[in-house]
C-alpha cells in the first residue's frame, strides 16, 4: 500500500481514521469486511454513475439533434427514443466499453523463476502439508527470488476470483537466513493469508486502489479528483486496518503451526538479517559502484556466501535495539516487531545472540541445486540492476571529478565554507570518514553551529569509541531535525558497546519520536502543481555564487529559483530549482534521448555542487519535447515563473 501516494493533508486525515478505526470497540472481522467491500463499491459505483451519466447526456444530445432537424419541437414525444433502436443498443455498448476499461487492472506480471514440484519434492510435501492444515487453498506456482522476502499472491485470469492462480514467492536469501524449523513457521505465516482469502479479499480492494490512481492520474479528470480527495484517505485507512489485522492472524497460525520460541526466533532472524543486507552488504555493494562501471555477475551468489556468515554479537544487539525500538505506525502495514512478538505471547528479548545455523531452509530443500538457483538469480539480477548500478557509477564519477576541482582550487585559495562543506562531503563518501575528519574539524573551527560538521565530528570519533564524540552529536540533534535520527543511531550504538544501557533509552526514544515526523516531513516534501511557492530568501552572495555554477553548464538557457514552505519544520523551507535548457531545432528521437541523459548530468551535478544538502529539488522544464510534457508539469512551471523575482539566471 502506497500510503506517500497521498498528499500531507490527506496523509494526516488518513492517521486519524487509523487511529480511530484501530481504537474502535465494535470492529469485528465481518462487520469491517461488510464495510471495506461496501466502501470499494462505493468507488466502483461512482465510476459506473460518471460512465452512465455522461454517456446517457452524449446520446440524449445527439438524438436532440437529430430528432430537432426532422420535426417540431412540439412533436417530440417518449416514442421517438425507440425510433433508432439500434443507436440504443450502440449507447449501452459503449456504456459497457467504457466501464470495463475502466474496472480492468492488470495483474501483477512474475517474471522471477518457477521451481518444479519434481526437483523439490520435500518443499512441495511441506507447502502439501501446511496447506491443508491450514485449509489453505492449492498453490499452483513456486517462485524464487533474490529479495529477502516472502509472499502469496492471486494472480486473477480475466478479473474473476474463481479462476486465481495461487502463487507462493520465496527469497532465496530469506531460505539461507533461516533454520528449516523457522522457515516453516514463515511458510505458515503466508499460507495463513490465502486460507482466509485474504490474497483475494484484499486484492479486491487493492485493485479498486490502483483503478482509482490511473483514473486521477491525468488531474484534468476533475470529476474523479475531488471523489477521491475524499475516497483515498477512507479506503486506504480500512483497507490498512484489515491488513494488519490480518498480519496479527498470520503471526498466530506461524506459532499455531510450530512453536511460540520457533516463531518468534523466525520473526527476529527475519528482521535481523535483513538490516544486515541494508546496513552491510548493499552498502558494499555501492562502494564497488563507484569503482566498477559495470556490476559483478554472482551478486545473488555472494548475498548468500555472505548471510552464513556468523554475525558479529553486539552488532546484532544494536540492530534488534534499534529495531524493537521502533513502533507500529502508518507508514507501514506490518506492524512492528514488539507488538508482532507480544501478540504472540513471547517476551521481548533484552539480549539476543545469534546462533550459528548448522543447515539453512536453502541448503535443506534445494540441497545441491542450490548453486543452480543462485547463479539462474545471478543473471536476473544483473540484467534488472545493471542500469541503476551504471547511474550509480557515473554519480560517483561526478563526485570523484568536482573534488578534485575542490582539492585543486583549495590549494591556491581558501574555500567559501558552502565549498568546504561540499568537499568535506565529497571526500566522507569516496574516501572514508577518518581522511574526511580533518576537513570537518576545519569547517567547525570557522562555524561551530555547522549541524553536518557536528554530525561527521561525533560520528567519527565515537566510532574509535572514545566518548569525547557524543556532545558533537547532540549538538547535530539540537541544530538540524534531519540529523536526529541518524545521531541517536550513533549514540546507541556507542553506548551498546560501552556496556551503558541505562544510557540508550533515551535515544531510542528521541528517534522514534522523529522518525514519524521524518517520514511525513520526506511526503510534504514531494513537488505538486497544487503547491504554495514563496520568493526564495537566499543572500544575494549565495545566488551570484549559485549563477556562477549554472554558468559552466551552455547547455543552461535559464533557471528559477521559488521556496515552498514547510509544515513539519518550519525553519526548513524547501527551494525549487527549475532549469530551462537551450532548445534544438531538431526534434527526432535520437535528439530526444540526448536530451534526456544532458538534463539527467546538469541534475546531477548541479546538486553535488550546490551546498544545499537534501533542501534542493532541482527540475527541467520544456527542453524540447513540449508535445509531452504533462499537464500538471506545465502548471507546475507556471506557478515557478508567476513568483516575483523567481528567474536568477
Amino acid at each position: 500500500m502506497n500510503c506517500e501516494a497521498m498528499e500531507l493533508e490527506q496523509q494526516a486525515r488518513f492517521d486519524s481514521l487509523v487511529r480511530q478505526l484501530e481504537r474502535s470497540p465494535q470492529r469485528t472481522k465481518t462487520n469491517y469486511q461488510i464495510h471495506v467491500a461496501a466502501l470499494a463499491a462505493i468507488g466502483y459505483g461512482y465510476i459506473a454513475i460518471v460512465c452512465l451519466g455522461l454517456l446517457s447526456s452524449l446520446w440524449l444530445l445527439k438524438w436532440s439533434i437529430e430528432v430537432a432537424q426532422q420535426q417540431p419541437m412540439a412533436a417530440i414525444n417518449a416514442n421517438a427514443l425507440l425510433a433508432h433502436p439500434d443507436r440504443l443498443w450502440l449507447g449501452f455498448g459503449l456504456v459497457l466499453t467504457v466501464a470495463i476499461a475502466f474496472f480492468w487492472t492488470k495483474a501483477p506480471i512474475l517474471t522471477d523463476l518457477e521451481i518444479d514440484r519434481s526437483e523439490f519434492p520435500e518443499l512441495f510435501e511441506t507447502i502439501d502439508e501446511l496447506s491443508q492444515q491450514l485449509n489453505a487453498p492449492k498453490i499452483h506456482r513456486v517462485i524464487v527470488n533474490y529479495e529477502h522476502n516472502a509472499a502469496v499472491s492471486q494472480v486473477p485470469h480475466f478479473g474473476w476470483r474463481e479462476n486465481c492462480h495461487n502463487y507462493l514467492i520465496l527469497g532465496l536469501p530469506l531460505l539461507q537466513s533461516l533454520t528449516p524449523a523457522q522457515f516453516r513457521a514463515t511458510l505458515a505465516h503466508e499460507l495463513e493469508h490465502l486460507s482466509n482469502n485474504d490474497s483475494s479479499f484484499m486484492g479486491y480492494i487493492l485493485r479498486v486502489g490502483r483503478m482509482w490512481e490511473q483514473l486521477t492520474a491525468d488531474r484534468n479528470l476533475f470529476v474523479f479528483q475531488w471523489f477521491f480527495r475524499w475516497y483515498e484517505p477512507v479506503i486506504k485507512a480500512y483497507s490498512f486496518i484489515s491488513v494488519r489485522d490480518r498480519e496479527y492472524a498470520a503471526d498466530a497460525s506461524a506459532k499455531r503451526m510450530t512453536s511460540s520460541e520457533i516463531a518468534a526466533s523466525d520473526l527476529i532472524q527475519t528482521y535481523i538479517y535483513q538490516y544486515y543486507l541494508q546496513e552491510c552488504f548493499s552498502r558494499q555493494l555501492d562502494r564497488q559502484a563507484r569503482e566498477c562501471e559495470t556490476p559483478p555477475p554472482d551478486v545473488v551468489t555472494q548475498m548468500l556466501a555472505a548471510l552464513r556468515q556468523p554475525l558479529d554479537p553486539k552488532t546484532a544487539q544494536v540492530w534488534l535495539g534499534l529495531i524493537l525500538g521502533q513502533a507500529t505506525d502508518t507508514d507501514d502495514t506490518h506492524p512492528c516487531l514488539s507488538d508482532r512478538l507480544a501478540a504472540m505471547g513471547y517476551p521481548t528479548p533484552k539480549l539476543w545472540t545469534p546462533q550459528p545455523i548448522l543447515e539453512t531452509a536453502a541448503e535443506h530443500f534445494f540441497g545441491d541445486r542450490l548453486a543452480d538457483l543462485a547463479a539462474e538469480l545471478d543473471v536476473q539480477w544483473y540484467e534488472q540492476r545493471k542500469a541503476v548500478w551504471l547511474i550509480q557509477h557515473r554519480h560517483a564519477r561526478a563526485q570523484r571529478e568536482y573534488l578534485i576541482t575542490l582539492n585543486r582550487d583549495s590549494q591556491t585559495a581558501p574555500l567559501t565554507l558552502g565549498a568546504a562543506t561540499v568537499r568535506a562531503d565529497l571526500t566522507t563518501e569516496l574516501d572514508g570518514e577518518l581522511l574526511a575528519l580533518p576537513l570537518w574539524q576545519a569547517i567547525l573551527d570557522r562555524d561551530p553551529n555547522c549541524a553536518l560538521a557536528n554530525y561527521q565530528v561525533g560520528k567519527a570519533i565515537v566510532n574509535r569509541g572514545h566518548h569525547s564524540g557524543c556532545p558533537y552529536l547532540e549538538r547535530a540533534i539540537s541544530l538540524d531535525p534531519d540529523l536526529v535520527v541518524a545521531s541517536c543511531e550513533e549514540l546507541y550504538r556507542f553506548h551498546i558497546f560501552q556496556g551503558n544501557l541505562s544510557a540508550t533509552e533515551i535515544y531510542l526514544e528521541w528517534r522514534q519520536h522523529h522518525l514519524h515526523k521524518q517520514w511525513r516531513s520526506k511526503l510534504e516534501r514531494n513537488i505538486k502543481d497544487t503547491d504554495r511557492f514563496v520568493p526564495h530568501d537566499l543572500e544575494a552572495s549565495l545566488i551570484t555564487e549559485i549563477c556562477q555554477k549554472l554558468a559552466r553548464h551552455p547547455a543552461i538557457d535559464r533557471a528559477y529559483l521559488v521556496c515552498k514552505p514547510m509544515q513539519i519544520f518550519q525553519d526548513r523551507p524547501l527551494y525549487i530549482l527549475s532549469l530551462k535548457l537551450v532548445k534544438n531545432r531538431e526534434l527526432d528521437l535520437d535528439r530526444l534521448q540526448a536530451n534526456l541523459e544532458l538534463e539527467s548530468e546538469i541534475c546531477d551535478r548541479l546538486r553535488i555542487e550546490l551546498n544545499f544538502i537534501r533542501r534542493l529539488v532541482i527540475a527541467m522544464f520544456d527542453s524540447e519535447r513540449s508535445v509531452f510534457t504533462d499537464e500538471r508539469e506545465l502548471k507546475l512551471i507556471g506557478n515557478i515563473q508567476k513568483i516575483p523575482d523567481a528567474r536568477i539566471f
